[in-house]
């Protein structure tokens, strides 16, 4: 049965962002995380609720939506290589600069979000960027199915780096570049997957560890194996001509 059973493929699925309305829905999520619940960004910057900034402009973006309730529950984005440096590059000396061949062949991976009604049934320590958790929950029966999981804020977390990943092999993108906490950075190690630290700690709001992450390591990790096999779609493939595509979690 589902309820003793649950697997990310069967209770959420990953979007990528690319009409204007799915990327408000993707804004909105971070306002809420960023600035509503963290306040780690200045809400008064935002007055229409939508957190993004310059970086944006050439960044791809995803969403994952909860099936049972279609609540959109968690963000993320990937910086692509520009003519500048990467966000992560400002706040960290690294130890070595990186070269334009593989500058061109990586994306930071940024704004990793889920919101405080997923992160109330994860491990407080495993949630993503330090996230606490919160007496919040869905106001419905559906919640059974979320008190299944062990971490459901990693388990979100997971479904979004594994549609990250697929993207960046189609898009023959080599790298991915991390600027995280060291709960995160921990938690991510604990899979087995291998991070390489490329600068000492820094501070940006807390301590952060610039990582370097190979995709090749990504894609061949087991964790993949039983779960997270649906990939993502397109929002405008599934939601373009359907009104309900703005209801938020």
């Amino acid at each position: 049965m589902m309820a003793n059973n649950p697997s990310f493929d069967s209770d959420f699925e990953v979007f990528l962002a690319d009409t204007p309305e799915s990327k408000v829905l993707h804004y909105h999520i971070r306002y809420q995380v960023y600035c509503d619940e963290m306040g780690f960004e200045d809400k008064e910057k935002f007055s229409n609720e939508l957190e993004f900034d310059h970086w944006d402009s050439h960044s791809v973006h995803f969403l994952v939506r909860y099936k049972r309730l279609g609540h959109w529950v968690g963000a993320l984005r990937l910086v692509l290589p520009d003519k500048q440096l990467f966000p992560f590059e400002r706040h960290s000396k690294l130890e070595e600069k990186i070269s334009r061949n593989q500058y061109l062949q990586s994306v930071e991976l940024s704004r990793l979000c889920v919101l405080k009604e997923v992160r109330r049934f994860s491990a407080r320590k495993f949630a993503p960027y330090g996230l606490l958790e919160d007496s919040n929950i869905f106001d419905s029966s559906n919640v059974t199915v979320l008190q299944n999981y062990k971490n459901l804020g990693l388990t979100v977390m997971w479904g979004l780096l594994s549609a990250a990943a697929l993207y960046c092999t189609q898009s023959n993108i080599n790298y991915l570049y991390l600027l995280v906490t060291p709960a995160l950075a921990s938690a991510i190690r604990k899979e087995g997957f291998s991070l390489e630290q490329i600068g000492e700690p820094c501070q940006h709001k807390g301590q952060r560890i610039p990582l370097k992450w190979k995709i090749d390591d990504v894609i061949a990790n087991p964790l993949w194996e039983g779960d997270y096999k649906n990939g993502f779609d397109l929002f405008s493939d599934r939601f373009a001509k359907d009104v309900n595509y703005l209801r938020m979690a």
